[in-house]
């Protein structure tokens, strides 16, 4: 029985995996940028035209949107200019919130996918680890994925960061088979894996050139025949980077066009348009917050302060100690496990898009497995060393992480650390995706409910539509929603009107407001009351 507990324990997990993201996320309600991603998958369904899929490809848009298109048969504002002009922001909200009625059944059946892959990625991570650690190595780094919260908060959401972590994993795990035991079939599924990373997210791209230079590692050391490993290194890769790129081209229907209206003519020109995008934004120019400054220039420190404060402390003690071992007990192995998720946040801090935590959700299922080792057997070890606290510490770091996730539900997208000052305080430092992203309209519509509030005044972080989830409200200036009211704002900055203020907190912080000081008065004072660490309330009373 006890060879098999490692295995029940994994099954569980899954299950309580699929528990937690799917009961969050049925009162959640849609975040800043899930109903663009379901109009593009909806919209390339429907009419077999990826236009819209220029900022993100079409491959994860398409996943989620499928039992949307399959059950409910949704309506496409097809004849307007945004579509012809390949307009995808202005199309999204047409199709979710006007075109269509049933806004929550569309927005439940595109998370169902999403929450499909963090299974299958809690799996993948369970399988790697257990090759490399053991059963109860592999069980451990599954609890480490399962239960980071993290991955829970972006595992119930329509977007393509869960489905880019998951095929980048994917890839990476599938090379490391084709590296122990080659073979042309399992190279071609390291080259297909690999298309599938690069069709799913374009930030993905970047574990191209990681995964090359983690195989170069491993290729270059040793005595004779370096020359010939290396070449054989550059002949994988030219075969791995073309059937990637081939991939992605049958994710476009092998579309040929010009990048812009008589211009060069390129294969799947939406991703090309989008590589070009994302390099552009990577420089700078869109508004970033951290620890209560904003810039468009971004700063080097952002991935590192995240981090550090937005990784649970379990996971940061675990990784410390997986690493201590892994420098006593060097493998090979660790190459294509260690030298990824480094890269990758290296990397992180050269661009200038800071925005948000869930741009580091590609490492953290490696760091999941980094951390499985902590349960490797050691039977090597002199029995002076086989103690108990070597068994048990395994189990007081997934107890602990368990137990900040549990405290944490459902709000996870909100979660910090103690050294973040918990989800209270978390906005002082980031803002955005990281805590506020537009998810707690239905939290404020219960709260007016229950408090019996009629009207309040909202300067609101998203884009689900307040009127529709019942909330009245006067609008003060806000993103998206009142962002043309900044510049002559319908209340005293320095003195506002009695009535009750709800304002989210990338409002309140200024992150991407002209005017960053413009709720400066309510920042300055505790909130009355808090909408699930998003949204804030402030009872201004009569004179």
């Amino acid at each position: 029985m006890r060879r098999y507990a490692p295995r029940f324990l994994a099954v569980a997990l899954l299950v309580l995996f699929f528990g937690l993201a799917l009961t969050s996320a049925i009162q959640k309600s849609p975040t800043m940028d899930e109903q663009n991603h379901i109009a593009r998958g909806a919209a390339y369904l429907g009419t077999g035209d990826p236009r819209l899929s220029v900022e993100h490809p079409p491959l994860v848009n398409v996943l989620s949107a499928l039992p949307v298109h399959v059950l409910l048969r949704p309506g496409l504002p097809l004849d307007t200019d945004w579509w012809r002009a390949g307009e995808w922001y202005h199309f999204a909200d047409l199709f979710l919130w006007e075109t269509n009625t049933n806004v929550e059944q569309i927005v439940f059946l595109a998370r169902l996918p999403v929450i499909g892959l963090g299974l299958l990625l809690v799996a993948l991570v369970h399988r790697w680890a257990t090759r490399r650690f053991g059963p109860w190595g592999g069980l451990l780094a599954a609890a480490f994925c399962a239960l980071d919260p993290n991955i829970l908060a972006h595992a119930r959401l329509s977007t393509t960061d869960m489905g880019g972590t998951f095929f980048a994993f994917l890839a990476a795990y599938v090379l490391w088979r084709a590296l122990r035991q080659p073979s042309f079939t399992r190279t071609l599924w390291a080259g297909l894996a690999l298309g599938l990373a690069f069709a799913a997210k374009l930030s993905t791209l970047l574990f191209g050139p990681v995964l090359a230079l983690a195989t170069l590692l491993e290729a270059l050391p040793g005595g004779r025949g370096r020359m010939r490993r290396l070449s054989a290194w550059m002949g994988l890769m030219c075969l791995l980077a073309l059937l990637g790129l081939l991939v992605v081209w049958a994710a476009y229907r092998f579309q040929v066009g010009p990048l812009e209206e008589g211009g060069i003519v390129v294969p799947a020109p939406p991703y090309v348009r989008g590589v070009l995008a994302v390099l552009d934004f990577a420089g700078g120019g869109r508004p970033g917050y951290l620890l209560g400054q904003v810039s468009t220039e971004g700063w080097w420190t952002y991935f590192p302060v995240a981090f550090a404060v937005k990784t649970p402390l379990a996971t940061l003690a675990g990784l410390l100690i997986a690493t201590g071992l892994a420098l006593r007990r060097r493998s090979r192995d660790d190459v294509l496990l260690l030298i990824p998720p480094l890269a990758f946040f290296l990397a992180s801090t050269t661009a200038r898009l800071n925005l948000g935590y869930r741009h580091l959700l590609p490492m953290l299922p490696f760091l999941a497995v980094h951390v499985g080792r902590l349960a490797a057997p050691h039977s090597r070890a002199p029995a002076s060393q086989r103690t108990w606290p070597r068994r048990i510490l395994p189990v007081i770091l997934a107890l602990w992480l368990a137990a900040s996730t549990f405290a944490i539900y459902p709000h996870f997208l909100a979660y910090f650390n103690a050294v973040g000052g918990g989800p209270r305080n978390g906005w002082r430092i980031l803002v955005d995706s990281n805590i506020d992203w537009g998810q707690d309209m239905e939290g404020l519509r219960d709260w007016m409910e229950r408090e019996k509030v009629e009207r309040v005044r909202l300067a609101w972080f998203g884009t689900a539509r307040p009127e529709y989830y019942g909330v009245s409200y006067d609008l003060l200036p806000g993103v998206p929603y009142g962002f043309l009211l900044w510049t002559d704002p319908p209340f005293d900055r320095a003195n506002p009107e009695p009535g009750v203020y709800a304002i989210s907190v990338s409002n309140l912080a200024g992150a991407v407001l002209p005017d960053p000081d413009l709720y400066a008065w309510f920042r300055a004072r505790p909130p009355d009351d808090r909408i699930g660490y998003s949204v804030f309330i402030y009872r201004v009373p009569a004179p």
